[in-house]
């Protein structure tokens, strides 16, 4: 196992969040930050719902308020550029570009909101587009989830404890009470993935649990409220296989119930995880910090390997390789680790077009000491 350095780092005005490159503009990526406006500030992404109620213990019962921003940044060689800022009414804990319009990047508010923005490539900038409150101003939309085949729906979690899909097809003034819950966590839910197929759908909260449901079909524009009443979905949870909070899920698109979870119990997993039937935990690796993003870096089912980046908060950003030998058995392997983060490592991505090895440009961030660092490393 190897530890890289940065070859570039900044400190950033407000702390980084979440981060992901422009899909459509591979030298661009942006990123969510998340303020908390409060005496003591002392309140990171993972924490955010248990402040809320210490503040509602105090007498003057004063809402906390939330802000953050939109940046957007393009790598140029060995250097980070930032290109814009964009200041939000509300704070930010999780952003995508959507795999169907790779230009469009929805972003998940405190305010119970989603909010979509326009990459645009001739202005290089981000074009502010629809608002939808679906939840009350109160609730935290904690993350989101574009799905697989339907190109207006999305997935998303919320610090009630919720797991929904919305649509974004519907006018925003109409937006309020058309969010469908699919899974209920008994506190906050933390993070949701969607199947290749669309039809399936994983969720993690703070009780430790996983939990699954199958979904009706999403990409039928005919599909009535009453064709959706009559569907009923199998679901199921297992709380035995993480020792707490479940924060990141990713389904192995060519390997039939097989998951990669993340959780605050610092490890990384692979499950097996079948409709029917019991979960297995297939292997486990203590990755010295909890697990909160997960990123696919390659794929290569035929051989069994697979590489992935993972955001381990306080321990910083790891390198994992998930691979599966000729007999069935999955094994773990950490293949480089980045240390220079000092505090809570949320946010990490590659840029796209590496998919295949070689070298990998990193951008790493990190809460409290709002730090980016870019870094590479290269793959066989």
């Amino acid at each position: 196992m190897t530890s890289f350095s940065s070859i570039q780092s900044l400190v950033l005005d407000l702390p980084p969040s979440c981060i992901e490159f422009c899909p459509v503009s591979r030298d661009y990526f942006v990123v969510g930050t998340y303020f908390l406006e409060k005496k003591e500030q002392d309140a990171g992404v993972e924490n955010a719902a248990g402040d809320e109620e210490e503040e509602n213990e105090d007498a003057d019962k004063k809402p906390q308020t939330r802000t953050g921003s939109l940046i957007l940044f393009k790598v140029e060689g060995d250097e980070v550029k930032q290109i814009s800022t964009r200041p939000t009414p509300y704070a930010i804990l999780d952003i995508h570009f959507s795999p169907h319009d790779p230009s469009l990047l929805a972003v998940a508010a405190s305010t119970g909101a989603i909010q979509l923005f326009r990459f645009s490539a001739s202005t290089i900038s981000l074009e502010p587009l629809s608002t939808y409150q679906f939840f009350s101003s109160e609730i935290l939309v904690l993350s989101l989830a574009w799905h697989a085949t339907s190109p207006n729906i999305l997935g998303v979690t919320t610090s009630s404890g919720g797991v929904y899909t919305v649509d974004i097809s519907i006018p925003e003034a109409q937006a309020k009470d058309t969010a469908k819950e699919i899974l209920v966590h008994e506190l906050e839910a933390w993070t949701l993935s969607f199947s290749h197929t669309g039809k399936e759908v994983y969720s993690g909260g703070d009780d430790a649990t996983l939990r699954y449901s199958t979904l009706p079909d999403m990409t039928s524009p005919s599909a009535s409220q009453e064709e959706e009443g009559d569907f009923f979905p199998m679901q199921w949870q297992d709380r035995r296989a993480h020792n707490a909070g479940v924060t990141a899920i990713l389904p192995l698109a060519h390997e039939d119930n097989i998951l990669i979870t993340g959780s605050y119990d610092d490890n990384i997993r692979i499950l097996s995880c079948p409709q029917l039937g019991r979960k297995q935990v297939l292997a486990e690796e203590n990755l010295e910090g909890g697990v909160w993003r997960l990123k696919l870096l390659t794929s290569s089912p035929s051989d069994g390997k697979y590489t992935v980046l993972a955001s381990c908060m306080h321990a910083g950003t790891r390198i994992v390789a998930i691979t599966k030998d000729q007999g069935g058995q999955w094994g773990i392997e950490v293949l480089a680790r980045f240390e220079e983060h000092k505090s809570m490592n949320y946010g990490s991505d590659v840029q796209p077009g590496c998919q295949n090895g070689g070298e990998q440009t990193i951008i790493s961030t990190s809460f409290y000491d709002k730090l980016l660092c870019l870094w590479r490393f290269d793959l066989p």
